[in-house]
């Protein structure tokens, strides 16, 4: 069976962030980001559909908590690759398929 990946990049321009990424069985700890680079876990998506990871995102002057992986949301949207990027005014997300952006947050 497959495996999808999380891929979250640090968009904010000068300014690290902290994430702490967690889903009903699984605590991925808290993690340090620089400027452009990111944070990346893979995972099998349950037989219901229900998996959830979602995290906490802080830095200097702003913090956001955002559902990275949502399976009744993401199954059509990045089945093996979720690519997302945080900026000031947002969390962004890549679509596979269409290699198209969509905003969220």
């Amino acid at each position: 069976s497959r495996k999808t990946r999380v891929t979250i990049t640090n968009n904010l321009e000068g300014s690290n962030f902290t994430i702490h990424c967690k889903s009903k069985d699984d605590d991925m700890g808290t993690h340090v980001i620089s400027p452009q680079e990111n944070y990346s876990w893979e995972f099998k998506v349950n037989f219901w559909h229900t998996t959830l990871f979602f995290c906490g995102v802080s830095w200097r002057d702003g913090s956001l908590v955002y559902d990275f992986y949502k399976a009744s949301r993401d199954l059509n949207r990045c089945l093996y690759y979720c690519n997302w990027y945080v900026k000031r005014d947002g969390v962004y997300g890549l679509n596979e398929w269409k290699n198209s952006r969509n905003t969220y947050a």
